[in-house]
């Protein structure tokens, strides 16, 4: 989640990341007092941005005045919730809201930044708009790729920052304007962007997904063994129907990959514990081991670093994992990869538990980039 100050006076609003949402938006149908907010008059060009067939809102007779989540001709949208995939109604309001600027090199947290007037969704649909979302949600943050009205894009209009945000999976940090990325190594600081480790790769367009991140996943490799028998079909995009290809969505826990591609993995992986005791599948997963009858890798040691035990290959670089493995208890351990079915619509979702690197979406050059951490 991320955690803004928003309103007057500011208040702590704490919202889900969303790789893929148009826009931030918050239930402010309860419990949400600014004096600042203001709805957004749906014959305006940010309402035009916000939806491309505008609908006014129109509050019925027994509505009071005033509240924040119904004002006649306000402009109407729909909220979206990326985790039930519910979808509900809304109003589009703008309000202030302020971040914390990045200390860099000092001990000392950076000042709030002077806020900013930012467009919201303002979720007026009841408890659905809230429903599967982590405990204390308030709402969603959009950080959609090619709308205007996402947190990045909004961010980097109001705070004159480049287009670019970048996700710390380890300690949960998120930076917007692309740095510094500063690391503490004992006493010393460190700024990430200078690491020789980073790999890079360009963001592709999906024509009936513009706003997710995309990326071209040319091999996968286990334990440095390159999985045969990909379909490289599957690996592509249709731009026609929007089928196939890779997204990188923290929305999954775990990384989804279509049938096929996962069946090729898992018989690579069971031939490297092939020694192992099979057991019964454990939900979500499909291939799961008696944890004792399984052999410790033979880690091959390259300096300082570990070889990591999954990577997926895109041109130069490569997107490794942390663990190919969880415990699920008693003595069982599964692939922490899920089967999403013969005809998914993406082929391979890259999900949140899998990874613990940094993560840089630079929407301005178009690109992605993954810094490794030094050990898995």
């Amino acid at each position: 989640m991320i955690n803004l100050n928003q309103g007057t006076p500011l208040a702590p609003v704490k919202l889900v990341l969303d790789l893929g949402g148009k826009l931030p938006w918050l239930r402010c149908d309860k419990g949400y007092t600014s004096s600042s907010y203001k709805p957004v008059k749906c014959k305006s060009p940010k309402c035009a941005q916000a939806s491309k067939h505008v609908t006014c809102v129109s509050c019925n007779n027994s509505t009071k005045p005033h509240k924040t989540w119904c004002h006649n001709n306000a402009c109407s949208i729909h909220i979206r919730n990326p985790v039930t995939k519910a979808v509900g109604h809304g109003e589009l309001i703008t309000d202030f809201v302020t971040a914390r600027s990045n200390p860099g090199f000092s001990e000392t947290p950076g000042p709030l930044l002077t806020p900013r007037r930012i467009a919201f969704g303002c979720a007026t649909s009841g408890e659905f708009s809230l429903r599967g979302l982590a405990k204390g949600a308030q709402g969603v943050a959009g950080l959609g790729r090619s709308s205007v009205l996402s947190l990045v894009s909004q961010f980097a209009a109001g705070f004159r920052l480049s287009r670019i945000f970048a996700l710390e999976l380890g300690t949960g940090e998120i930076f917007f304007g692309g740095g510094p990325y500063v690391s503490t190594f004992g006493s010393d600081f460190i700024d990430l962007r200078e690491s020789h480790l980073w790999s890079y790769t360009p963001l592709l367009t999906n024509p009936k997904s513009p706003e997710e991140y995309f990326i071209h996943v040319k091999s996968i490799k286990i334990y440095n063994v390159t999985v045969p028998n990909i379909d490289k079909r599957l690996l592509s995009i249709n731009k026609a129907t929007g089928v196939g290809g890779t997204k990188v969505d923290f929305q999954a826990p775990y990384t989804i990959l279509q049938t096929s591609i996962y069946k090729a993995i898992a018989k690579v992986h069971m031939a490297r514990y092939k020694n192992a005791i099979m057991v019964p599948p454990v939900a979500p997963f499909s291939t799961c081991y008696k944890a004792s009858t399984m052999d410790v890798p033979e880690w091959i040691l390259e300096g300082n670093r570990i070889p990591h035990s999954v990577v997926f290959i895109f041109g130069k670089g490569g997107m490794s994992t942390v663990s190919d493995l969880k415990w699920m208890g008693e003595d069982v351990r599964c692939l922490s990869f899920i089967d999403g079915g013969l005809y998914p619509k993406t082929s391979i979702v890259i999900g949140r538990y899998n990874f613990n690197g940094f993560l840089e979406f630079d929407i301005s050059r178009s690109r992605f980039g993954f810094l490794n951490p030094l050990f898995p």
